[in-house]
């Protein structure tokens, strides 16, 4: 856990503010479950809302699921552990555990093997209740590319069934890594009698409870109904044309820089059939991305904004970050807000790969563990709160 001191005049008008609670702070505190609290008058310490690492072995670009009651994380394969794709559960988002089979134990011919290589999985369940786990591996006619794969269960731990061929697979332009599925949730509930801050207690109070995402407990997922959608990143900087000194391992910042788009791609319900054209909503700015834009998570909050969460810089080095961008459209354009968690927040070093459950609170991401050690990219928590085009934790 990491902690941060605060100073004297901060921990006095904490204590003075811990008399009675107005009814708007109670129901914030009570939906968003991350208020801060003095933990120690001597020792001037305060709760954040990031917890970690909960998770100390490598545990690189998670994606998060939650299905009853029971929190499953999902990681890019560890080299030597024999497992293609690993995960682990918590039933308090606090403590959790690495299980011991393989999401996708069987992996479809198109995959290289020897590369070890099966990156960022993400798992989606669908209105069928059934599931869908997207995941990039490097392709048998060039390991330097990736392809991203899609696979199927009828339970969330799997075993997943990889379709036979990849799902996207561009690789004139680098190949194509870190998927994630996202539902475009249909808005339910009169949430503009609250202007648009739509928290739990106030769905609860204005708004019909079973034409509501908030309350209706068979609204998982984001409910019934809405448009999927599955984003990428294209793995431009795989054809970049080297390294600067000083910006990491990434092979994109020598002029002139590939691009790296990350592509929104609608789908049908079953989450594999493409609908329509792709589009891209979010690209590197060249150097000071360090060429690389990559990890993209995409939710919706409560009030109908789009947040898209991302990575920029080079894993490697203190210049990765969980950054976000937002948007009024699913389309975008998206505006660049972040970033959330950088070098330094906390103690955290090159925090990113983050992943947002479509709840738009609850987060997951990697850190070095121990500090500057890409080696070991350890999981962390975090429960985050979109106000507007503003991500706070």
């Amino acid at each position: 856990m990491y902690k941060s001191s605060v100073t004297l005049t901060f921990l006095l008008s904490s204590l003075f503010s811990l008399g009675t609670p107005s009814p708007v702070s109670t129901a914030a505190n009570a939906h968003q479950k991350r208020a801060e609290y003095v933990r120690g008058i001597s020792s001037l310490e305060v709760k954040r809302s990031e917890n970690g690492p909960v998770i100390t072995e490598n545990f690189p670009d998670p994606s998060i699921i939650k299905v009853g009651s029971t929190w499953w994380a999902f990681a890019t394969e560890s080299a030597g552990t024999g497992i293609n794709i690993p995960m682990a559960s918590s039933t308090d988002f606090e403590t959790w555990t690495i299980a011991s089979q393989d999401a996708l134990p069987t992996t479809p011919p198109w995959i290289n093997m020897t590369a070890q290589a099966l990156w960022a999985p993400d798992a989606n369940q669908l209105d069928d209740g059934t599931f869908v786990l997207y995941f990039s591996a490097a392709v048998n006619n060039n390991s330097a590319h990736h392809c991203v794969g899609a696979a199927t269960s009828k339970n969330v731990n799997g075993p997943y069934v990889a379709q036979s061929d990849p799902l996207f697979c561009p690789l004139e332009q680098g190949g194509a890594i870190d998927p994630a599925g996202f539902k475009d949730w249909q808005v339910k509930g009169n949430w503009t009698a609250v202007n648009g801050n739509w928290n739990y207690n106030r769905a609860t109070k204005y708004s019909n409870n079973n034409n509501n995402s908030w309350t209706n407990a068979s609204w998982s997922q984001g409910g019934l109904g809405g448009q999927r959608y599955v984003t990428y990143k294209v793995d431009g900087n795989s054809l970049g044309n080297g390294d600067l000194p000083g910006y990491g391992n990434c092979g994109n910042t020598v002029s002139p820089i590939v691009p790296t788009p990350i592509i929104l791609q609608a789908v049908a319900a079953d989450g594999v059939t493409i609908q329509g054209s792709a589009v891209t909503i979010l690209n590197n700015n060249g150097l000071s991305d360090s060429g690389v834009v990559e990890a993209p998570s995409l939710v919706k909050s409560a009030g109908g904004e789009y947040v898209l969460f991302f990575s920029n810089g080079c894993y490697d080095t203190a210049n990765y970050t969980v950054n976000y961008a937002t948007s009024s459209s699913v389309s975008g354009p998206y505006t660049r807000n972040g970033p959330l968690f950088q070098t330094g927040t906390d103690g955290l070093y090159a925090p990113g790969g983050a992943d947002v459950l479509w709840d738009a609170q609850h987060m997951v991401f990697h850190a070095d563990y121990p500090y500057q050690n890409a080696t070991n990219r350890a999981l962390y928590t975090a429960i985050i709160d979109i106000q507007g085009d503003k991500v706070t934790a």
